[in-house]
């Protein structure tokens, strides 16, 4: 009979951003190795951690321009 081991995503989340205890991390490491689906999942929050981290967010032209704008009217009280 096959080993389950239960884990939450929150579980899977924070063994992917090494936030685990040792023997939680050393299950969760098990449980990717026999159970497809928990490797499947923790493969899938990497690259979404990869994205996050190699994205830029950066404010539209526009908005500098509002912001630039109303720091102007504000120095000239108007």
């Amino acid at each position: 009979m096959p080993m389950t081991i239960n884990f939450t995503k929150n579980d899977l989340t924070l063994y992917v951003y090494n936030q685990l205890n040792k023997q939680d991390n050393c299950h969760l490491e098990t449980a990717t190795l026999i159970d497809n689906r928990v490797d499947r999942y923790c493969r899938a929050l990497n690259t979404v951690i990869k994205k996050i981290d190699s994205s830029t967010l950066e404010p539209s032209q526009k908005s500098i321009d509002a912001i630039l704008l109303y720091a102007k009217k504000a120095k000239l009280g108007v």
